[in-house]
């Protein structure tokens, strides 16, 4: 059974990244067998990390960047991290103020972060609306609202569940590229 962590940081007024949570999670629970755990950044323990085998990571986007609850957290238990997350899953999301208003940057960011624990970030190439994809993580300003941002949340934890399911569960039938040509291949019979 893949073991999946949402942890997340929100603003106390603003808690756009905390709305998108819940449509994490109902991507993450598209694909049988997923054990999840939801974390508030300050909630959540360094077991945490050790008991997931991925991690959707998410925080608002301050001046471009990284929310410091999430930096914080990241840096005060690098330590005990460090050498023990090798080969793990991690997919982010964020809350812009604005589009262009950094939200790509901070994925980039979140991503370059779990990479230097070992993790495996990957690119989203499906698109959830005309000219809206995912390819750096979940990206919305404010609050999802619109149906293609509460699917580029779905659609991050759910692909967040079949890498998860493939490589640590050893199901064949989660690799998206053979579920994607399984669909074109039944289509076209």
């Amino acid at each position: 059974m893949g073991k999946i962590l949402i942890i997340y940081d929100s603003e106390s007024d603003r808690r756009f990244t905390e709305l998108a949570v819940p449509y994490v999670k109902e991507g993450v629970e598209r694909i049988d067998g997923m054990e999840i755990r939801v974390k508030f950044v300050e909630d959540a323990e360094t077991e945490d990390v050790f008991w997931a085998d991925g991690i959707a990571i998410g925080c608002p986007t301050h001046l471009g960047g990284i929310s410091w609850r999430m930096k914080k957290w990241w840096d005060d238990r690098t330590p005990e991290i460090w050498f023990k997350t090798d080969g793990k899953f991690a997919v982010p999301f964020t809350s812009a103020g604005s589009l262009g208003g950094g939200g790509e940057l901070t994925c980039q960011s979140l991503s370059v972060m779990m990479m230097n624990m070992g993790y495996f970030v990957f690119g989203i190439t499906d698109y959830v609306a005309k000219k809206e994809s995912l390819h750096y993580g979940a990206v919305f300003a404010g609050e999802p609202r619109a149906e293609h941002a509460i699917e580029a949340c779905r659609r991050a934890g759910q692909r967040l569940a079949e890498w998860v399911g493939y490589y640590m569960d050893g199901r064949r039938d989660l690799h998206p590229l053979d579920a994607k040509y399984q669909r074109f291949w039944e289509l076209a019979d």
